[in-house]
């Protein structure tokens, strides 16, 4: 299960994955399905090629 939520309802997923879909739209949300492909091949889905662009918090380092 590796997506992206955009807001409260809208979510990016792979369209491969019909069953999920369904399910997501009988829990109310908005898929927004996808081809996804290419980087599963090197595994992840759209949230592990995903950046965050906002943050709220505070940012550690690590290094």
């Amino acid at each position: 299960m590796n997506f992206v939520m955009l807001d409260e309802k809208r979510v990016i997923v792979n369209r491969e994955v019909e069953r999920f879909i369904r399910t997501l739209k009988d829990w109310g949300f908005k898929p927004i399905p996808c081809n996804f492909y290419d980087f599963e091949t090197i595994g992840g889905g759209f949230h592990c090629a995903s950046v965050d662009i906002r943050r709220r918090g505070e940012l550690k380092s690590y290094f």
